[in-house]
């Protein structure tokens, strides 16, 4: 399936979720490092990194909305694609519950504390990794994004879920009844 969000013919979606991804580690980062330096420019740092990673994964979930959509309905594809959907989402909210507590410990300025947040982020890190080997599955198995080389006789090419449906069917296996067995 060719993704219907793209610019010149390159799919959206993969080009913005560097983004979320690097913003979240680098998140997870200037936590460690706050917590063994105690300086408050790590956790200023964290706390931008954490929002914008927030911002740039609701950016992102625009067009990979837009993919999930124009998957084809009760494939294995849509099925990946809502896992991949939901571990984005589980993330988001451990992300975006990560920066409001920086944020609130950031306001208050007394205790600049790295548990909670930090173990958020941990979690939200964990979850968009899953995400991220979702998102893998769809480009690399179900060639999500991928326009079709091959030319099926009888389907067009947008109707094609995967590209696994251009090769023929394996042959069938033979059973008891069939004329030629193995001996």
């Amino acid at each position: 399936m060719y993704t219907k969000a793209r610019i010149a013919k390159h799919p959206i979606h993969p080009m913005l979720v560097a983004f979320p991804i690097a913003l979240y580690a680098t998140t997870v980062l200037a936590l460690f490092v706050h917590l063994g330096t105690s300086d408050p420019f790590w956790y200023r740092v964290a706390l931008y990194a954490n929002v914008g990673g927030v911002v740039m994964a609701l950016v992102a979930a625009v067009p990979g909305l837009v993919d999930l959509a124009n998957l084809p309905a009760y494939s294995t594809a849509r099925e990946t694609g809502l896992r991949h959907a939901a571990f984005n989402v589980l993330a988001l909210l451990f992300f975006a519950a990560s920066a409001a507590v920086i944020y609130g410990h950031w306001v208050r300025g007394h205790v600049l504390a790295d548990g909670v947040p930090l173990a958020l982020s941990l979690v939200g890190l964990a979850s968009t990794a899953t995400a991220g080997w979702f998102g893998w599955t769809l480009v690399q198995t179900h060639h999500v994004g991928v326009k079709p080389t091959e030319r099926h006789p009888t389907r067009f090419d947008h109707e094609i879920d995967d590209l696994d449906e251009l090769m023929p069917p394996p042959q069938a296996m033979n059973t008891p009844n069939d004329e030629h067995r193995w001996h």
